[in-house]
């Protein structure tokens, strides 16, 4: 039962000990909220030199550099299924959809085809070269 006491006396020491070390704390008025980021001005205005988290700040919120846009590429262009008759072969032959690549606003390039028969007939090997447009150019 002392024991119980006297660890009793020595909670209450430590508990007004702790109040008067509080009570001195709060004689010191608390700091204004920050509400935003300081800007990059303000070190000096603290009077004090920028130092290394400053210019951390300041490259973190400078605006990013743009790229120059890239020049328009080639791009390809589809052309549908066409058919046509063909005097050579004496039938109707059909060119399959494809992917022509532009090389300039008048020409591009198309690759090689296979025309074939409306009946299953033999392939036909249509050359690829530069040519204008689909929609300006004659049927083969």
């Amino acid at each position: 039962m002392r024991s119980l006491g006297f660890s009793l006396v020595i909670a209450l020491a430590l508990v007004a000990g702790a109040t008067s070390a509080e009570s001195q704390l709060t004689s010191i008025p608390p700091p204004p909220p920050l509400t935003s980021i300081p800007p990059a001005s303000s070190p000096a205005i603290l009077g004090r030199e920028p130092d290394v988290i400053d210019q951390a700040r300041r490259r973190a919120l400078a605006p990013i550099p743009q790229a120059p846009p890239q020049p328009p590429g080639p791009t390809d262009q589809w052309v549908p299924e066409q058919r046509f008759f063909s005097t050579e072969y004496q039938r109707e032959i059909i060119i399959p959809g494809h992917y022509e690549t532009r090389i300039n606003g008048q020409q591009y390039a198309v690759p090689t085809l296979p025309g074939y028969g409306t009946h299953g007939e033999l392939p036909v090997v249509i050359p690829g070269t530069t040519r204008p447009p689909a929609d300006l150019r004659p049927t083969p």
